[in-house]
């Protein structure tokens, strides 16, 4: 909550005044609750929900797919999948919401989004392309007519800022793109998977092996999408700090390169050994037969025999 709170302040500030080029704090309720909090919370909420959606319906179906499952497998893989199947389509249009709003506050992020360059109405969707700050273009781009505008005013004719009206004073354009694009696609892919499980279960069918490796492939997939969100989020906000307020070059500290470039490799060596020890003590986990099914394979049915026998266990 404080850590969404505190950066969607830095993305919308509010609440504040300047007094010799020093923030103070004028209103709290103001700065706590600034315009683009409530859209980033409900919608980093959703995310991670539905990363442990994926995470328990892809470990159970991995676990399905090596024998070693047991009926509480199936009970939390339908957990999850009814879980992601809810929560998909609400996070799309949390997603489209938490859109509108960057539009009216940071509207340079947007362009970056989208690959926007020039100011137009009824601006087309690119599917995908090679954004060039070179040349300002996007080349080899796939497009939807007027489609940006429509998710982004609805309205056919809305009119978008492009990149070429912030020139100098807009993030990198490629990485937000893409970033976005693949939070996006992946976004999709767990609508699709989710309905498509749970199709299955309402139908009472069976999953074929395919729909179980279509799963356990999305096992991380919600670490992916948020990963790919807040590099939209935060390069996006670029060269600011403080949108509209402080530029990053301005509160970088003088440290000497090899400092930043060695503080940097140690982060990055810690966090990836955390995250393959993670990944790997769950594969382990995983492997091991389900407790459910050992004791079916280990202890004989009590019989009407037995229990008038006095025989319990």
């Amino acid at each position: 909550f404080w850590i969404l709170s505190l950066n969607s302040w830095m993305q919308t500030p509010v609440g504040y005044e300047l007094k010799d080029g020093v923030f103070f704090a004028k209103d709290w309720w103001e700065i706590v609750f600034n315009p683009s909090f409530p859209y980033r919370l409900a919608h980093m909420t959703i995310a991670c929900l539905l990363t442990a959606a994926f995470l328990v319906a892809g470990v159970s179906a991995w676990r399905a797919q090596k024998g070693v499952d047991g009926p509480a497998t199936w009970m939390v893989m339908k957990t999850g999948i009814a879980l992601a199947a809810v929560l998909a389509p609400l996070q799309i249009l949390v997603g489209d919401l938490h859109g509108l709003n960057t539009l009216a506050h940071q509207p340079a992020k947007i362009a970056a989004m989208e690959g926007v360059w020039e100011t137009e109405k009824g601006a087309p969707l690119t599917l995908i392309g090679w954004p060039d700050e070179e040349t300002r273009t996007t080349k080899w781009a796939i497009k939807i007519p007027k489609a940006a505008s429509l998710i982004l005013t609805h309205d056919f004719d809305g009119e978008l800022q492009g990149l070429n009206d912030f020139e100098g004073e807009h993030p990198p354009v490629a990485i937000v793109f893409w970033s976005f694009r693949i939070m996006v696609g992946m976004g999709m892919l767990m609508l699709i998977i989710a309905w498509w499980g749970a199709i299955t279960f309402l139908r009472k069918k069976e999953m074929g092996l395919w729909q179980l490796r279509a799963i356990s492939a999305m096992t991380f997939s919600g670490w992916i999408a948020v990963l790919a969100g807040w590099y939209v989020t935060e390069i996006g906000r670029q060269p600011w700090i403080i949108s509209g307020m402080v530029k990053a070059s301005e509160v970088v500290a003088d440290h000497p390169g090899t400092t930043v470039l060695g503080t940097l490799l140690s982060y990055a060596a810690i966090y990836a050994f955390l995250l393959f020890s993670y990944i790997g003590a769950i594969l382990y986990l995983s492997t091991k037969p389900a407790r459910s099914l050992t004791l079916v394979h280990e202890y004989e049915p009590i019989t009407e025999a037995d229990l008038s026998a006095g025989r319990t266990s």
